[in-house]
């Protein structure tokens, strides 16, 4: 039986085990299939007991830290910079991201193009990969962060922030704006919310003012558990264009 399993912290809201379950017995292959929750801190000492499994799925808030106890990255990880899928191979464990996959399918589902003005909320390992897709598209980016690190960004404090702004203003030839999420306006063609809020069990928090969705043309919002969020509900009732990450009988107007 192959053994495989969840990274993340908190994983109260994880759908990822029964979907394995589920998975296994349609494949009519047998997974031993665990959640392993471990914060931040806790992430060195538990590589010893991930790296004897056959593979497993990272999710927040390793999917940036965990690269560097890899063997080696595929392309897939390395252009966008985060990962969430590693496979044992011939004893090295490689990285992939499978994120944008399901972000780029999400989309066309309801028509929703990624072009123009696009603004990513949060900027660990999924916004990364957001932006930097939505960078290599072209896009003019807007990343809408907590306030203190807008004014750790604008000092020059924030040295992640700054490279990941400067890398994703290469990429796309267009200056990236970083602005604060709680006080967010404008106009974009398409606001995406990479961050966790509005995730069970904080189910009531929405990451921007209802009044910023006013001037969005469409919103995409990666969290899955609930499946329908604040963000969505309020993006709905504004007339945006709404894909979550888990479809509901449709995302739509």
């Amino acid at each position: 039986m192959k053994r495989a399993g969840l990274l993340g912290h908190p994983l109260g809201h994880t759908l990822s085990p029964i979907l394995h379950e589920k998975l296994s017995r349609f494949m009519e292959e047998p997974i031993d299939y665990k959640k392993y929750d471990y914060s931040l801190e806790e992430l060195e000492a538990v590589i010893p007991i991930l790296k004897e499994l056959d593979g497993f799925n990272v999710t927040i808030p390793h999917k940036l830290n965990i690269q560097k106890y890899l063997d080696d990255l595929a392309d897939s990880a390395k252009k966008h910079g985060a990962v969430n899928v590693i496979a044992k191979q011939n004893g090295k464990h490689i990285g992939y991201n499978t994120d944008c996959i399901g972000f780029l399918r999400g989309l066309e589902t309801v028509g929703i193009e990624i072009a123009g003005s696009v603004c990513v909320v949060g900027v660990g390992g999924a916004g990364r990969m957001f932006a930097t897709e939505c960078a290599y598209r072209g896009c003019q980016l807007t990343l809408a962060v907590r306030s203190c690190h807008v004014q750790e960004y604008r000092k020059g404090t924030h040295p992640d922030l700054q490279e990941l702004a400067e890398k994703l203003s290469r990429i796309s030839g267009k200056e990236v704006q970083v602005v604060s999420s709680e006080t967010l306006s404008g106009e974009f063609d398409l606001l995406i919310n990479a961050s966790p809020v509005g995730m069970y069990p904080h189910t009531e928090a929405i990451p921007v003012p209802e009044s910023a969705l006013k001037g969005v043309r469409a919103v995409f919002d990666c969290i899955y558990n609930p499946r329908v969020t604040q963000l969505m509900k309020a993006a709905k009732r504004a007339g945006c264009c709404v894909c979550g990450n888990r479809p509901a009988g449709g995302n739509h107007r």
